[in-house]
């Protein structure tokens, strides 16, 4: 049995553009039973996001917490000391990503904004 199971769905319905897409029951294996959750206060300086204790980072949970409209973050992976953004969360929006190994990740954000990350093991 799959230690993880998941679902993720998209909908949208703006004037004549209409579509559904959906994948349920989405299923990964952990290789620890471990998980790290931490929430972090983003600001215009990028705070890394701690895969610290865990043997091998595997799929993480994001979700920007913030309830200000205006509150943004970005997360990406840190290539020559520099962030390099590969997603933008608004308010309230969450992520589901698997972490490749071996890489460092940042977030940054609209000053007081705040990310939880749930992070599993392998």
């Amino acid at each position: 049995m799959a230690d993880i199971t998941y679902s993720v769905s998209l909908r949208v319905d703006k004037d004549f553009l209409s579509n559904s897409l959906a994948a349920n029951n989405i299923t990964a294996s952990m290789d620890v039973a471990g998980m790290k959750s931490d929430t972090y206060v983003l600001s215009g300086t990028p705070t890394n996001i701690s895969t610290a204790n865990l043997t091998t980072a595997g799929l993480a949970f994001l979700r920007n917490i913030a309830t200000a409209t205006a509150a943004t973050c970005q997360i990406g992976v840190v290539n020559g000391g520099s962030l390099v953004s590969f997603a933008t969360l608004r308010a309230g929006e969450p992520a589901v990503i698997r972490l490749a190994t071996g890489a460092a990740y940042q977030a940054i954000g609209t000053s007081g904004t705040r990310l939880r990350v749930d992070v599993t093991e392998g």
